[in-house]
Parts: structure tokens; C-alpha cells; sequence
């Protein structure tokens, strides 16, 4: 019997300032900051997934005894997209997040997805509204989020990193999307 161990590109998108930075930084080291420091091109971190959690989650099982992700934070300046494109390149699956306390970072989804499809071809995504600690303040329903997903036959999932709320829950979902593509 031999293992198998996978590494995979994966891309968080959306506006600028709805937290795909913070999502990040929960996510692979367990921290968030209050400060706001916008990203400039890219970040890139790197992250083990539990694969005996994910794997469990599936039909099949298979002999994998790794599976890392390099999760790349896109800059959510349209206008500097043109520099970020590169990043598109090679990903097998996206993050596409909105902040539900502001309606045009929903409204923007349906362009960073076509980026996505343009850019990265038929890869698995998921739907996250951002920032549930704030709900209420929220001008975007989970209804909405919903909806998008549907009209996509994409997971929607709504998260905080400020609370720690479904960020690993989102990652994984996204992990099992991924693994089940692969196999």
C-alpha cells in the first residue's frame, strides 16, 4: 500500500477590506488583528488540513496521508487586478468572500467569480459572508448568500474571524470540494 500526499493552490477573492486577510491569519495561525493592513499584490500562507477529518467526510477512502493548501490573498482592488492576475494561474479551488455589512462587496461576487472562471477554469469555490460578528449591523441577509450559492451550486457558509466563527468549517468545506475533484 503506498500514501499519497497533495498540495494545492487555493485563492481567497473579493473587495478589499471584507476580511479575507483576517479569514487567513485565523485560519493557518489562530490569530486576527484589529488593525486594517491592506494587502499589496498578494499574501500567501500555507496550511496542513486534517485529512483524516476530511476524509472521513467522503464515501471512498483513500490512501492520503497529506494534503497542504496554499492559500493565496488576492488584493481586492479591482483596479490593480491586472497585477494579480498571475495568481489565478494554477489554483484548484477559491474562497470567494463578501462582508455582510456592506452590500457592494456582495454585489461585486458575480465579477470576482467570472475572474475566477476566466482565470482558473472549473474549480471548486465556496460562498462566505464575512464578519457574522457584526450581524446587527447586517444590510446582506443569509437569504442572499443563499441564493448566490444556489444560482452557482456552490456552498454558502457565513463566518467571523474576529470570533473564530466556521473559519476552519469554511476551509474544510472547500477541502473536501477539492479532494473530491481530485479522486
Amino acid at each position: 500500500m503506498f500514501f499519497i500526499s497533495y498540495r494545492s493552490k487555493v485563492i481567497l477573492l473579493g473587495n478589499a477590506k471584507v476580511g479575507k486577510t483576517s479569514l487567513l491569519s485565523r485560519y493557518v495561525e489562530d490569530e486576527f488583528r484589529e488593525s486594517y493592513s491592506q494587502t499589496l499584490g498578494a499574501n500567501f500562507l500555507v496550511k496542513e488540513v486534517d485529512v483524516k477529518k476530511i476524509l472521513s467526510q467522503l464515501d471512498e477512502q483513500k490512501n492520503i496521508n497529506s494534503f497542504n493548501i496554499y492559500v493565496w490573498d488576492i488584493c481586492g482592488q479591482r483596479d490593480k487586478l491586472f497585477t494579480t492576475e498571475y495568481y489565478f494561474v494554477q489554483a484548484v479551488g477559491a474562497l470567494v468572500v463578501f462582508d455582510i455589512l456592506k452590500r457592494e462587496s456582495f454585489e461585486d461576487l458575480k465579477f470576482w467569480i467570472s475572474k475566477l472562471k476566466e482565470l482558473s477554469g472549473d474549480v471548486p469555490f465556496i460562498i462566505i459572508g464575512n464578519k457574522i460578528d457584526e450581524g446587527d449591523k447586517r444590510v446582506v441577509s443569509r437569504q442572499e448568500g443563499e441564493s448566490l450559492a444556489n444560482e452557482y451550486g456552490v456552498e454558502y457558509i457565513e463566518t467571523s474571524a474576529k470570533s473564530d466563527e466556521n473559519v476552519d468549517k469554511a476551509f474544510e468545506i472547500l477541502a473536501i470540494e477539492i479532494i473530491k475533484k481530485m479522486l
